[in-house]
């Protein structure tokens, strides 16, 4: 049998040339119709029912890219984001299901059972009862797909078999604790496929996990998301190479290249959807988004409202970066993920604490500051650590005791320790009788301070008129925004080196806002259902960022200063005693002229 001119064993069926074409990238000896031809051919085939929209034609594209790692599907709901995912998950499967391995994960194990792994499960089913002859025996009580027989050899090899030549369900949420992929970072597999849906709400480790699967030979992903926030699991991976802040949120669905994993984003638009196609057919495509549902979201929360871009239009609103006391591409352009060049041995080192008790962590580390060789002041931080607490001792005790041992180990005086004192008094305590007394408390509540908010923004004298620099009682409305807006302004100068990734995730997740007599405000750590503050935003209290602010405060009380911030922004700030000037002398001039009739 010849097809594609290659020849075929007698015995091989349509489907079975077009997987092996798949499982080939699309040519055998360089010959054939190329991967997405014959992806579309394998997916016809094993359902013929389904249909080839535009939607699905981008998709089938995407994923079959040469040399193509990573796709993030992006959208609205009702996008068919998820059945696209799966049906390339089968696909992949069924071409050589004794060499691939797919991992399916989702959020806990019911939205696992409703969303992607119950497409997988209804579209399996239809496959297999058109051919029989497919690889496959499902395990509902391990969520998988197998191709081993339950029954094949004994019970140690078949669970090892089972993981390596399957489809697995992961949860990545369990007994609301967050455990990922972890686990199955050490599976490894000639072709190793994974399927990640609703990515905006995993952990930012979930990103690891994919590094960490890409040590396979060939590995491949699809994620699947709502479009949320731009510094999520979801706006990572789908973040243009040129970086949100200059892209265009677009009314068309497009598709980009990504930082992440050097991938590509299809963001399909919910107002572009290929129900709109055909105005004599506005409902063509019953499961996908269309006018009726466009008109209901109109008319329940109107084009402003967030229910309307969100599960209407299913594009990342961009203009949300702007309200961000930090932001990924302000620390990737101003170096503060680099290693410092230093004039120098002489500097000077900080330690810092964010105490927790509880469920927050407890957050300690250190970081270092001086000069570079052109004079300017860098701040360096090195990674922290989380001081474990246990049962053994009081947790002041066990604070105390492990600050003074990092502190030594760092050869850092406790006149250079400073902890978190917000409804902490024990702890001040605890460090004077293991340690010294010499320790530094901060209270983060209470108002901002006098001190100049940099050496470059400057205002005008209400009472004097004179020029000088501005207060940070004047630019910040309490004195944890100061805290928080110190050290984003030391990014902005240039200021900061090595700060972990981790602690910079966090940074960016706080968001702010103006309050009275033009202050910044940033959003509280902790609200209420009512009002709700960065922890039931996000889910996550902002234990590193804390430490990283506390640094940053310690630094600028042993000679830290923020230099110079560059930004137009700061030097027009600073002229407005010019403007104040120049007024007042037109008003001079005026009141000198004769009066005309």
């Amino acid at each position: 049998m010849v097809k594609y001119g290659i020849s075929w064993p007698s015995d091989a069926n349509d489907l079975d040339i077009e997987l092996a074409m798949v499982r080939n990238k699309g040519y055998i000896n360089r010959v054939g119709n190329g991967h997405t031809f014959h992806y579309k051919e394998s997916v016809r085939l094993l359902w013929p029912e389904l249909d080839f929209h535009r939607w699905s034609e981008i998709a089938a594209k995407e994923v079959t890219r040469k040399d193509h790692k990573i796709t993030a599907f992006m959208g609205p709901g009702s996008t068919g984001k998820t059945h696209e995912a799966a049906k390339w998950g089968l696909v992949e499967y069924f071409a050589d299901p004794d060499n691939t391995c797919v991992l399916v994960s989702s959020t806990d194990i019911r939205g696992l059972k409703l969303r992607v792994w119950g497409e997988i499960c209804d579209l399996w089913q239809k496959a297999i009862d058109r051919w029989p002859n497919l690889a496959g025996h499902m395990l509902e009580s391990r969520i998988a797909i197998t191709t081993d027989a339950i029954d094949d050899g004994d019970l140690s090899d078949r669970q090892v078999r089972d993981m390596r030549k399957a489809i697995c369900g992961i949860p990545c949420i369990q007994d609301k604790k967050y455990v990922g992929l972890a686990k199955y970072h050490g599976i490894k597999q000639k072709r190793m496929r994974l399927v990640g849906d609703e990515l905006a709400l995993m952990g930012g480790a979930f990103l690891k996990s994919i590094a960490n699967l890409n040590n396979n030979t060939d590995f491949q992903a699809i994620v699947c998301f709502n479009p949320n926030d731009p510094l999520d699991p979801g706006g990572q991976v789908a973040e243009p190479v040129d970086g949100w802040t200059g892209h265009m949120e677009p009314n068309k669905t497009e598709v980009w290249d990504t930082r992440f994993m050097n991938g590509r984003c299809i963001n399909f638009v919910g107002i572009d959807s290929p129900n709109f196609d055909d105005p004599n057919q506005p409902n063509r495509y019953p499961y996908l988004i269309g006018p009726k549902k466009i008109e209901e979201l109109i008319s329940a929360f109107g084009k402003e409202s967030f229910e309307y871009y969100s599960q209407g239009i299913g594009v990342m609103k961009v203009g949300q970066l702007s309200h961000r006391v930090v932001t990924r591409d302000l620390c990737r352009r101003m170096g503060a993920l680099t290693m410092p060049e230093w004039a120098g041995v002489n500097r000077t080192r900080i330690y810092a604490l964010d105490s927790a008790y509880g469920g927050d962590r407890c957050v300690g580390g250190w970081a270092e500051f001086g000069p570079d060789p052109d004079g300017k002041l860098l701040l360096c931080f090195h990674k922290p650590r989380i001081i474990h607490i246990t049962a053994d001792d009081d947790p002041e005790n066990i604070i105390a005791r492990a600050v003074k041992e990092d502190c030594e180990a760092a050869d850092i005086p406790p006149e250079n320790m400073f902890h978190d004192s917000t409804g902490r008094g024990r702890l001040g305590t605890a460090l004077s009788r293991i340690w010294s007394p010499l320790t530094n408390p901060i209270e983060f509540g209470g108002p901002a301070t006098d001190r100049p908010v940099s050496l470059d923004i400057y205002v005008t004298d209400p009472f004097t008129r004179e020029r000088r620099l501005k207060l940070c009682s004047e630019q910040y409305d309490r004195f944890v925004t100061e805290l928080w807006w110190s050290l984003a302004y030391a990014i902005e100068g240039g200021q900061v080196r090595s700060l972990p990734e981790d602690v910079m995730d966090e940074l960016c997740m706080r968001m702010w806002k103006n309050k009275k007599n033009d202050r910044k405000s940033v959003e509280p750590k902790s609200g209420t259902a009512e009002n709700p503050g960065m922890k039931e935003r996000t889910g996550r209290s902002p234990d590193l960022a804390d430490w990283s602010v506390i640094i940053t405060e310690g630094s600028r009380q042993r000679g830290f200063q923020i230099s110079r911030l560059g930004g137009a922004k700061a030097y027009t700030e600073g002229l407005n005693w010019l403007t104040d000037k120049a007024g007042g002398f037109r008003n001079l001039l005026k009141s000198k002229m004769l009066a005309t009739r």
